[in-house]
């Protein structure tokens, strides 16, 4: 036995299907309308008043999405400034791609430097920084790597912290203690994972991708987490002192100076008090502002076209109408002259 459709469709080659607008679901009469005007839509092939009057209102309706993208886009720096999280945005990761390999260089050179007995606490703080290497840098306890990438870790650790706050101003103390922090917790996680190598792929596969919940700061969840982990198994390790955190964290700090991305200025507090700051260099600030400025309008709100998109002309132009989209700049009746001449 044959089974019956479980819907009706309309049989739009028989004229008499559709005979009466009232008999007429929307579907079937906006499917009766894309059938009567084929691919293109109503305004193909028009050279009207009414056509190019349509072609501005696109147009317009293209502008408005890419101001919708600026407005996304700065509401998304203007949040992160104010999170510090300015690391997250897409200047600075720039940041970071641009400065990883220099840092690198800085640090791999002082610490060849410091393991040929240079006194001094800034310096030899930086004994502690070999905690963040693993074992393989190693021979027989001698720092042995001519190769700076083995620091690129321990310079991304420095930059995230230094290029979260770079748009406002912090103390000199605070921000060393913070990269003094940040770095002894990777020392942790380094020894961590020499010692309990399977535990450690266990934990590190958890916090990838899409296992992080979305609403959580995804650095402070993780830092939680190798926390949490690391105590569970009774990792043995001697945290360092405030003081050699302090050491640390300046000395990193004077790289970043090196490198041109901030800079520490003395003020005074009251008569017998100053206190040292540190703040983005004006190069870095005007570097950031162009930056955005080229940057904002690339993301805009992407919407469906009021008109059927254009031809593709060439790999540069078709699509949307607007200059964003194509690399020359039409009016709405060039476009309608166009469009007509492709039609033809």
């Amino acid at each position: 036995m044959q089974q019956e459709p479980l819907v009706n469709v309309p049989n739009y080659r028989n004229k008499n299907s559709m005979s009466t607008p009232e008999q007429k679901t929307l579907l079937q009469q906006q499917l009766e309308e894309l059938v009567k005007v084929g691919v293109g839509g109503k305004f193909k092939n028009q050279n009207t008043e009414d056509y190019v009057a349509k072609i501005e209102e696109e147009i317009a309706f293209e502008e408005a999405m890419i101001r919708g993208g600026i407005n996304r886009y700065q509401k998304l720096i203007k949040d992160a400034v104010v999170d510090s999280q300015e690391s997250t945005t897409l200047y600075g990761i720039v940041l970071q791609q641009k400065y990883i390999t220099e840092l690198s260089e800085l640090i791999n050179d002082e610490v060849k430097t410091m393991t040929s007995g240079v006194a001094g606490n800034r310096q030899t703080a930086l004994k502690l920084l070999c905690q963040c290497l693993p074992k393989s840098a190693f021979i027989n306890e001698e720092f042995i790597t001519n190769n700076p990438n083995v620091w690129d870790t321990v310079s991304l650790i420095a930059l995230k912290n230094v290029i979260d706050g770079i748009s406002a101003e912090t103390t000199l103390n605070k921000l060393a203690i913070k990269l003094g922090t940040a770095l002894m917790l990777e020392a942790k996680i380094t020894i961590f994972k020499d010692e309990e190598k399977e535990k450690y792929n266990q934990v590190a596969k958890r916090l990838t991708g899409k296992n992080i919940p979305q609403n959580a700061n995804r650095y402070l969840y993780k830092r939680k987490v190798w926390t949490y982990c690391m105590n569970k198994h009774n990792l043995q390790f001697d945290d360092w002192s405030k003081e050699n955190q302090l050491h640390l964290g300046v000395k990193i700090v004077s790289y970043c100076e090196k490198l041109g991305l901030v800079k520490h200025q003395n003020r005074k507090s009251n008569k017998i008090k100053t206190i040292c700051y540190v703040e983005a260099t004006p190069k870095i600030i005007e570097e950031i502002k162009n930056f955005n400025i080229k940057n904002e309008a690339l993301y805009p709100k992407y919407l469906p076209m009021l008109m059927p998109p254009r031809e593709w002309e060439n790999p540069f132009v078709g699509g949307y109408y607007g200059k964003k989209h194509n690399y020359k700049q039409q009016s709405a009746k060039e476009i309608s002259k166009s469009i007509n001449k492709e039609n033809n």
